[in-house]
């Protein structure tokens, strides 16, 4: 009989152990688009020259934000332009966490 009570205060332990470690969710990389859905995204941005919010990961928990229409700048990177403030700014792929349409605004 005893050795059945330790088997299951072992393998009660074991699945609370296991539901923890399921349970438990990493901070350290904040969460953003599904990297498909991402891709995605900016290809129709870019073909259909829609205005679009990028939400860029930076160090800290600080996001910057680029706006503008989108062409494609060298290598892994955007060129985002912004008409109304005469400005061109460069993001480079790994740092878009969000994409977001501004024309329904």
């Amino acid at each position: 009989m005893s050795n059945q009570v330790s088997a299951i205060k072992k393998i009660s332990s074991q699945l609370n152990d296991r539901y923890r470690q399921f349970l438990v969710m990493d901070d350290a990389e904040p969460m953003g688009m599904p990297q498909e859905q991402r891709d995605y995204f900016l290809a129709q941005a870019l073909t259909r020259h829609y205005h679009v919010t990028l939400h860029l990961r930076q160090s800290g928990e600080e996001q910057a934000l680029m706006s503008g229409y989108l062409a494609k700048g060298p290598k892994d990177t955007l060129l985002v332009t912004n008409v109304s403030q005469n400005i061109t700014q460069v993001a480079h792929l790994n740092q878009i966490m969000f994409v977001e349409r501004n024309d329904y605004r």
